[in-house]
């Protein structure tokens, strides 16, 4: 499935490229420290190399060929800065045609409306590009923010799903938001089976 680049009134939204390497590397080890329980201090320079970037950006290539798992990089297009990521990881295709619905800005960029502009342009990418019929955000129940973030992208509670993740050395209940086609105003389609 081809992959298009999506843009917003501040953003790029697209896979990563060989080119990329100074901005993913200055995204992923100059951050600020660990804010919240869901963040993470800034990696070792010296393992996260071009080597490491090489391997991971052919990995989420292979996924995506393979339909399982989809990883789009959010650039800002005034500074060409990789401030986040959303993702897509396939549940099932066929008559169902749902994933989880992943989004992340990194701390340093945090504030500025940046995760709901990614987020809401992520609902068009799941939907249109991927062709998916149901996003799932499984959310902790804890975080705020992330609620906050599914609400004001139309994104709709439909339950809490027990012990649904392994995460922090346990298995952990999620706040399950979904989204359709029709809740962001597309319309439905019929499965490709």
């Amino acid at each position: 499935m081809k992959r298009l680049e999506v843009r917003t009134r501040r953003l790029i939204l697209r896979p990563l490229m060989p080119s990329d390497y100074t901005a993913w590397s200055d995204a992923y080890t100059k951050g600020l420290p660990q804010q919240n329980k869901w963040d993470r201090d800034p990696y070792d320079p010296k393992k996260w190399n071009r080597k490491w970037f090489n391997t991971m950006r052919r990995e989420h290539e292979r996924l995506a060929q393979a339909d399982d798992y989809y990883r789009y990089y959010v650039f800002e297009k005034r500074s060409g800065a990789l401030i986040g990521q959303i993702d897509f990881n396939i549940f099932v295709r066929d008559t169902h045609q749902f994933a989880n619905f992943g989004y992340q800005i990194f701390n340093r960029h945090w504030g500025h409306g940046y995760g709901r502009e990614a987020a809401k342009a992520g609902l068009k990418i799941g939907f249109r590009q991927l062709k998916l019929n149901r996003l799932e955000a499984a959310i902790n129940l804890d975080n705020r923010k992330s609620v906050r973030l599914a609400k004001l992208i139309g994104m709709r509670r439909e339950g809490i799903k027990k012990r649904y993740w392994f995460e922090f050395g346990q298995w952990t209940d999620h706040l399950i938001y979904v989204a359709n086609p029709e809740d962001i105003g597309l319309k439905a389609r019929a499965p490709q089976c």
